[in-house]
């Protein structure tokens, strides 16, 4: 009976994320969420949410999305009439998303400040076994006897809830602070968000210090030969470039060493045969691609053409980098024709034992 009451409760006088455009007070830009998103030990590969994960104000929030509710345990509910968000604690169901395969481009996106919403946090605290009643004991009683609830309003901090189309998203880090859910919350630079929502496990227990480690001597690569770049931007740099080398089954080593002599991790490099970017585009070759010149200029953009480029090329030439490498810079016409310089791909590959050297002798791998 308990479950029944609070599927009631839910849906009595809810509007259900309704079209909200005429409740928003502004817009704003949120940064897409490059690094590792681990919740309970296993990973939520942003790219593959339909609504990701996202950075507003340099904090981290959440999408109130069913995927996630069964994750984290919990369902959301709006009341437009009088701006209150519920959020009822419930058991996880499931332990990563539901279809693991990518629905965003991982590019930022444009969201509806949603200003003036209270936050209720709701927790069953009844542990009664729901009982068969009969219609007579229904008459008898009259009335339905609601389960206990732990009731909390969810401090916000000063942030906004905010939307994208009838979407909600939240704070991740104000479910750390709540007595309902009590989340446990560790986040590193160099790895990413790790969340516990399971009692007595601790969120640092889900991180790798040997990822991190790892990360942090690709970031640090970069500004070794670019130290004009900020360490987080060289950050969201490297997240980028293993990435694409995740999804083209390239070694991202190989792409940082591309990016590395093509424009030394410049991505508003432009040559003088107007090849663009981190991995110097040519213009054509991007309009193959569905890319023009300025979007070229975009570091995730630029880097996914390359690395998509080297990916093909590798399957192409059975693993043979040199006549990879050649073709990404002369062109596969010229290498199948034999008529190829190996001068750029003896280059590349001497600064791909570069980053490889760089990592072990500082120890980072």
């Amino acid at each position: 009976m308990a479950k029944k009451l609070i599927s009631v409760w839910l849906s009595l006088t809810i509007v259900l994320f309704s079209s909200i455009s005429i409740y928003a007070d502004e817009y704003v830009q949120g940064d897409f969420f490059n690094k590792k998103v681990v919740i309970n030990g296993s990973e939520i590969v942003n790219y593959n949410l339909q609504y990701p994960f996202f950075l507003y104000k340099d904090t981290t929030y959440i999408p109130l999305s069913t995927d996630m509710g069964n994750i984290c345990g919990f369902q959301a509910q709006m009341d437009w009439e009088s701006r209150t968000l519920k959020l009822l604690k419930t058991e996880g169901t499931q332990k990563t998303i539901s279809n693991n395969w990518a629905k965003n481009n991982g590019y930022d996106m444009k969201l509806e400040v949603i200003s003036g919403v209270k936050v209720i946090a709701y927790q069953e605290l009844s542990d009664k076994k729901e009982a068969a009643t009969t219609e007579e004991t229904k008459d008898s009683l009259g009335v339905i006897e609601a389960p206990e609830m732990l009731v909390e309003e969810v401090n916000l901090e000063g942030l906004p809830v905010l939307a994208v189309g009838k979407y909600l998203f939240i704070p991740v880090k104000v479910m750390d602070k709540s007595k309902v859910f009590n989340w446990d919350l560790y986040f590193d630079s160099y790895y990413g968000l790790c969340i516990s929502t399971v009692k007595d496990k601790t969120a640092k227990s889900f991180w790798s210090e040997s990822e991190s480690r790892y990360n942090t001597g690709l970031v640090n690569y970069i500004l070794n030969y670019n130290g004009s770049l900020s360490r987080s931007y060289a950050q969201e740099l490297v997240f980028m470039f293993k990435r694409a080398a995740n999804v083209y089954k390239v070694d991202e080593k190989l792409l940082l060493a591309i990016a590395h002599k093509e424009s030394t991790f410049n991505a508003k490099a432009v040559s003088n045969s107007g090849a663009i970017g981190l991995m110097q585009i040519m213009p054509a070759t991007g309009a193959n691609f569905g890319l023009t010149t300025q979007q070229l200029l975009d570091p995730r953009s630029n880097i996914n053409v390359g690395a998509c480029m080297i990916g093909t090329g590798i399957t192409n030439y059975n693993g043979d980098k040199t006549r990879v490498l050649s073709a990404y810079n002369q062109g596969s016409s010229r290498v199948s024709r034999g008529n190829y310089s190996t001068a750029y791909a003896t280059r590349v590959m001497s600064a791909y034992s570069g980053v490889q050297n760089f990592l072990s002798v500082n120890g980072y791998n």
